[in-house]
């Protein structure tokens, strides 16, 4: 019973490590081909555009969302050992040293996507009165892509429970 409970959880470790990089990379194609025609030339052929390279709490939100595709990449492989061989690649400390490496990058895409949900508030806030529809258009997409961000790290929260599960 307890070898069954052991795979239980690392298939729903390994389904949870998945859906985080599929959520990190949708949130992060919808930061990258987020953009507005601003200024008065935005009827030309080739106006300049407004995208995440133009804040720095956007550039951050698309960091986050890329050094946290990167780490799950990096941990997968491992997922997918424990799932097929039912024991973990080392015991104990190993163990440990993941949960606290789970912990420090759900904290770096929280705080991505906190970031980007600050700065969207505060402009709305400010600029309500002088947003265009395109505006609105973009600051929702930059919604949507930050929470993607929190719904993977509720997914690296999941993880990390289950991580500590397995210690006791």
């Amino acid at each position: 019973m307890a070898a069954f409970s052991e795979r239980a959880l690392a298939a729903v470790s390994l389904a949870l490590r998945v859906l985080t990089l599929l959520l990190l990379i949708a949130s992060l194609i919808i930061m990258v081909t987020d953009k507005i025609y601003v200024g008065p030339f935005s009827a030309v052929e080739d106006p300049p555009n407004f995208t995440f390279r133009d804040r720095l709490a956007y550039r951050y939100v698309v960091s986050a969302a890329v050094i946290g595709c990167a780490y799950t990449l990096l941990v997968l492989p491992f997922a997918v050992i424990h799932l097929a061989q039912g024991r973990k690649i080392g015991r104990g400390g190993a163990t440990v040293v993941l949960i606290f490496t789970d912990v420090v990058f759900a904290i770096l895409i929280a705080t991505g996507a906190a970031a980007g949900l600050g700065l969207t508030v505060e402009t709305i806030q400010r600029l309500a009165k002088f947003m265009n529809s395109d505006s609105k258009k973009f600051l929702n997409m930059v919604d949507l892509s930050c929470g993607l961000m929190l719904g993977a790290t509720v997914c690296m929260v999941f993880m990390i429970t289950i991580s500590a599960h397995s210690l006791i």
